[in-house]
């Protein structure tokens, strides 16, 4: 490949990827959470069918994760990532109407399926054309977008909800719209291609799934579990458990959020200096202290720097993870190893909500639940250094 194209247009091509996981899954995902309460209150929905509109969305996710690949192979990837942002806007334009709640359902779902489809197709289209010395803070870059989303859904947002839940959807299709615009040509030269698992006979990457790929994927899953904890229950522990009150909790998940922001860039950064495998295991056991830290401390120092770790190192983990998968797979097989190893994060994180909502309805222990997710996050680091020493050379 030509290096005189991966190199200059590194940043504008991470740009694009930026902007498409912001509207995909920072707007398209994160950007309803913080909806729910006013559409409650505003009585287009009850409490049970807003909980359900925020399943359907992740269920959505799952799904798009797993067709990603299957619909790469009849669509060019750049056809197919510009058609699911503009299904994302449409459907931000749907919800802006109240609607019966089967069609908002279909909305969210689809919205979630437009989402897992971006998250598999975005990282492997444009690390093809990135360097290898430039692939981690380029990844970060790409990761950082969906950062930004958490963010402004705990600032901006809260604001324009105060002007209406129709007004609030509007905007969220016309930022859409103009950053699609933005970034619609921002893809490199080339990379428009269906996707195409015929076996190379060169290059450097081994081939799944063999034990190093397993193990990765192992890892990767334990990462999931060990979020659950911060993106479930924090603003509530922070609120009612050790009653800091709502307005705490929230200034934390900000804090969190900000941090999701530019972590990524940061732990890219690392990896691009000592290696992928080792900055996903360091990365994990520092996300594991994060976690733990309310065991120790309940101080707001504590649960601040908690948060930075949890929310730096939750979108950075899945950038370095994208990248070594780059580095262990041949190119043309990428998407479908990433594939399947979102379908696995998104199933695993969705799967420990349930069961540890379950234990916490049944014991009401917020330590016992942060202990879980401290321990899987190590089990996650130690998985990881097996799989880096496993590696066929």
């Amino acid at each position: 490949m030509d290096e005189k194209l991966k190199r200059p247009n590194s940043l504008a091509y991470a740009f694009t990827g930026l902007v498409t996981l912001l509207v995909g899954i920072g707007i398209g995902r994160f950007g309803y959470p913080p909806l729910i309460p006013a559409i409650v209150n505003q009585k287009w929905f009850t409490v049970e069918q807003a909980d359900y509109l925020g399943a359907a969305n992740l269920t959505g996710y799952i799904i798009g994760s797993v067709i990603a690949t299957l619909l790469n192979k009849y669509v060019k990837s750049v056809t197919l990532i510009r058609m699911m942002l503009i299904l994302t806007a449409l459907t931000f334009l749907g919800c802006a109407f109240n609607l019966s709640f089967p069609l908002y359902f279909t909305l969210r779902v689809l919205a979630g399926i437009t989402g897992g489809v971006l998250m598999v197709l975005t990282a492997p289209t444009l690390f093809k054309y990135t360097s290898k010395e430039k692939k981690g803070l380029i990844g970060g870059f790409i990761f950082s977008g969906v950062g930004i989303g958490i963010a402004l859904s705990g600032t901006i947002i809260p604001l324009l909800v105060n002007k209406g839940l129709s007004l609030t959807w509007f905007a969220y299709a016309v930022t859409a719209i103009v950053l699609i615009l933005v970034a619609w040509n921002g893809w490199p030269k080339g990379s428009n291609e269906r996707h195409n698992i015929t076996p190379i006979t060169q290059g450097s990457g081994v081939r799944f799934w063999n034990k190093t790929v397993v193990l990765l994927v192992v890892s990767y899953a334990s990462n999931a579990i060990g979020f659950v904890p911060h993106t479930v229950f924090w603003v509530d522990f922070v609120s009612r458990g050790l009653n800091l009150g709502i307005g705490t909790g929230t200034q934390l998940w900000v804090l969190l959020g900000l941090s999701a922001a530019i972590g990524p860039l940061l732990t890219g950064f690392i990896a691009d200096k000592i290696g992928f495998a080792k900055s996903i295991r360091i990365s994990l056991l520092i996300k594991a202290i994060g976690v733990v830290l309310p065991l120790i401390s309940t101080s707001i120092w504590s649960l601040a720097i908690s948060s930075i770790f949890v929310g730096s190192l939750a979108l950075g983990i899945s950038s370095l993870a994208a990248g070594r998968t780059a580095e262990l797979v041949s190119p043309n097989l990428q998407k479908k190893v990433w594939g399947y190893m979102t379908v696995t994060y998104s199933i695993a994180h969705a799967f420990t909500a349930y069961i540890l909502t379950y234990l916490f309805s049944v014991y009401g222990s917020y330590y016992m639940l942060f202990t879980i997710g401290a321990i899987s996050l190590i089990i996650g680091s130690l998985t990881d250094y097996l799989s880096s020493k496993s590696v066929e050379i």
